[in-house]
């Protein structure tokens, strides 16, 4: 299967849909339990049900979400990932509206209430739904990596009780996670020999990638949780960057506004999104003053200063010492 005879397959009205489309809908009342007596408007899936029923040797289940439909709030047993292979979504995370758009991936733990709008038929919503077996059979080496990720899979396979918790990943125009999702839903719809450990691995590369390449927006843990690690994550990205780097590049690559950006930098580390880039500019000139022979014009532009002026005037005020002062002193 090539990735055009994927999208005509995603397309094609499943026969659930066609009911929809006829307004023959699910009673999710007669056919899941609720939460509790009293309220009959959250509902309780047993999702580890639908991955025992492929008995196909993998512990989660994937599938296009039906159109036309509209799915109420729930919980589950397992965790859900939602990405949105084409168009958009819109959902509801504990009561909380959240539009989803093309390229976007929300992963939600067990005990998060859930709900779906209708999707109309261009919007295609990827599921995954996923025991959380996969995670310590396959990831828990990676769960080392400290990232936002890593500790929402650390929390959701414990045993702690606290499992109300989300992520929401802005797209990035990341083609290597559409790539990935393409080629997992190829091995899904026209399986080929050993699609299991194939779709294993495919799995694992998505979750990586979401470690690599992108940044929650929305964590569903503390927010003194979520303010810790994006802090991590922005000083992070400027110690590898800080050369090339403004605050434009680092507040796309965030997946913000510039405008925005600014102010959340400010207010999570206490500093301005270019003092903090100064700083480590300054600091990385240190060990070139020192230990080599490069004119000071040169180590400036090394670092990421354009300006020479602008340079010997930050530096002697961060240090007492100009930068000639600095190297001839050490």
């Amino acid at each position: 299967m090539n990735f055009e005879e994927l999208d005509l397959e995603l397309y094609r009205l499943t026969d659930s849909e066609e009911r929809y489309l006829h307004h023959d809908y699910i009673d999710y009342r007669a056919t899941a339990l609720t939460t509790s007596p009293k309220d009959s408007r959250l509902f309780q899936f047993s999702l580890k049900h639908m991955i025992d029923q492929e008995n196909n040797g993998t512990s989660y289940y994937i599938r296009k979400q039906s159109r036309f439909a509209p799915v109420p709030a729930h919980i589950t047993d397992v965790i859900e990932l939602n990405y949105v292979y084409h168009g958009e979504s819109t959902q509801y995370i504990n009561g909380k509206k959240v539009d989803l758009l093309e390229g976007d991936l929300i992963l939600i733990d067990t005990e998060v209430s859930h709900q779906v709008e209708s999707a109309d038929y261009n919007d295609i919503i990827i599921s995954i739904n996923i025991e959380q077996s996969f995670f310590k059979e396959h990831f828990l080496n990676h769960l080392q990596n400290q990232s936002a990720l890593s500790n929402f899979l650390s929390q959701a396979i414990s045993k702690s009780q606290n499992h109300n918790q989300h992520l929401l990943f802005r797209s990035q125009n990341s083609q290597n996670l559409k790539l990935l999702f393409q080629q997992l839903l190829c091995e899904v719809y026209d399986p080929k020999l050993l699609d299991s450990d194939y779709k294993n691995h495919l799995l694992q590369l998505i979750l990586l990638e979401l470690i690599r390449s992108f940044s929650v927006e929305v964590n569903g843990t503390s927010e003194d949780s979520h303010k810790q690690q994006l802090t991590l994550e922005i000083l992070s990205y400027i110690n590898s960057h800080y050369s090339q780097t403004n605050l434009e590049k680092c507040a796309q690559h965030f997946g913000y506004n510039s405008s925005y950006f600014s102010s959340l930098v400010k207010d999570y580390t206490g500093q301005t999104f270019m003092q903090l880039l100064q700083d480590k500019r300054l600091e990385a000139s240190l060990p070139l003053l020192l230990h080599s022979k490069e004119s000071i014009r040169d180590v400036s532009l090394e670092v990421g200063f354009s300006n020479l002026n602008h340079y010997y005037k930050l530096f002697k005020a961060a240090y007492g010492l100009t930068p000639a002062q600095y190297r001839k002193t050490r």
